[in-house]
């Protein structure tokens, strides 16, 4: 998360044929899932890149591969939430269900349950009624997991848990509170190197800000 992401390209882009080589098939397939994300977020072929998610999703399905379909939509998960495609993040996590019980190491499962909750609230934010109020629940039953693991000691989850707090108290019309939780989220996940994480918790931010009508401080952080 705190490397570049043409750093990470170029590593995957040399992993994937020593693991064919090696017929570490599964393992090849999740680097290969990865390395369709990075050139998606980095803007490199778009198209080839979602061509090869939803092959390698569709195999996975035809197989019964259910930790392979997981790991398919956590990256899918992934580059919606990157582009703020909250519509079309909140049908993947709908569709997928718990992906948690698929997924067999700590990372993806914690970062899967942070989009997750994030998707929630962003979904919750433009809906109204029962259905709000249902999205808030998910949104919040998410989140206590992350309060979870950062109250037993995790802390690469804390700016996990600010992002997620921003955002409850934008949904909950705090806007002291928002404010003080994205500046804190920013602060520490450009501390501990979580460079993407920062740059999403600065997208955020700035969206907010030109909800607000603040276009100085929403162009602030978009420069960012």
């Amino acid at each position: 998360i705190g490397r570049p992401l043409d750093s990470i390209q170029k590593e995957l882009e040399a992993t994937i044929p020593v693991l064919e080589q090696l017929k570490q098939n599964f393992s090849k397939s999740r680097m290969i899932i990865v390395l369709a994300t990075v050139k998606k977020l980095r803007d490199i072929d778009v198209d080839a890149g979602d061509k090869i998610l939803d092959s390698v999703l569709a195999a996975a399905a035809s197989t019964g591969n259910v930790t392979l379909s997981a790991y398919v939509n956590l990256f899918k998960l992934e580059v919606f939430v990157f582009f703020q495609q909250w519509r079309k993040a909140l049908d993947l996590v709908l569709k997928a269900g718990d992906v948690r019980l698929f997924i067999n190491y700590t990372f993806p499962s914690v970062r899967y349950t942070f989009l997750e909750a994030l998707t929630y609230l962003k979904a919750s934010q433009s809906a109204s009624g029962w259905k709000k109020r249902q999205l808030k629940k998910v949104a919040h039953k998410s989140m206590q997991l992350i309060r979870g693991w950062a109250k037993n000691g995790n802390v690469n989850v804390v700016h996990y848990l600010q992002i997620l707090e921003a955002e409850l108290a934008l949904l909950n019309g705090k806007n002291k509170k928002t404010k003080e939780k994205f500046k804190a989220a920013i602060t520490t996940s450009s501390r501990n190197g979580f460079l993407q994480d920062r740059a999403l918790a600065h997208e955020l931010a700035s969206a907010y800000f030109k909800a607000q009508g603040d276009d100085n401080w929403g162009d602030y952080h978009i420069e960012r």
